[in-house]
């Protein structure tokens, strides 16, 4: 599980961050000679843009079969995290695919605004694909027991049970004395910091 950091310049307006670079690590290891293979192959094959077609024509002519979704059932995943709420850091763009020999493996485009620079290959090792597009799920918990969540980055949601009207992540942001060094999300049911993790 990957740290989440609360950020809140004051009281009622904050937000939960997650550094893209940990939730890479926690799902995948980073494989330098595909990714300078990969790099290689597009540039020497006009593709000045990372696109997905170009990167699974790559991993199809490396690995000699079309590429599958993880673990060889249904199409790869394409993903851009920019134009959704997310936790994550960074904007990232990213493939995720089995491609026979090759093995399971995701190609991430990390850049701002969605300009993104040369891809990085990576070597899946979760178990769930679902765990590459659960970017906006976090889950948090007070020292007296009460656990909550979100799932949009927004909203909070009592884990296991209902709760009086829906809490929102900056409306429960706290940042004592104006110090958003000290910021917390307040636990809706008795005011204590949430800790979160995604």
């Amino acid at each position: 599980m990957t740290a989440v950091t609360v950020h809140a310049p004051r009281h009622g307006d904050g937000w939960l961050s997650v550094d893209t670079a940990e939730w890479v690590g926690d799902r995948g290891e980073y494989d330098e000679q595909l990714t300078e293979d990969l790099r290689g192959w597009l540039d020497g094959h006009g593709y000045g843009y990372p696109w997905t077609d170009g990167v699974l024509l790559w991993a199809k002519q490396r690995a000699g079969t079309d590429t599958t979704g993880l673990y060889g059932d249904g199409a790869c995943w394409e993903l851009n995290t920019c134009n959704a709420e997310n936790l994550l850091s960074g904007d990232i763009g990213f493939v995720v695919f089995g491609a026979g020999g090759l093995g399971e493996l995701v190609v991430l485009q990390s850049g701002d605004g969605g300009l993104y620079c040369d891809p990085e290959v990576y070597r899946s090792s979760v178990l769930d694909t679902a765990e590459w597009v659960d970017f906006s799920r976090a889950y948090g918990g007070c020292v007296n027991g009460h656990e909550w969540l979100t799932d949009d980055a927004y909203r909070l949601y009592a884990n296991g049970g209902g709760h009086d009207g829906t809490p929102t992540v900056p409306g429960q942001a706290r940042a004592p004395f104006g110090d958003p060094d000290r910021a917390y999300i307040a636990c809706p049911d008795c005011g204590k910091a949430l800790h979160f993790c995604a």
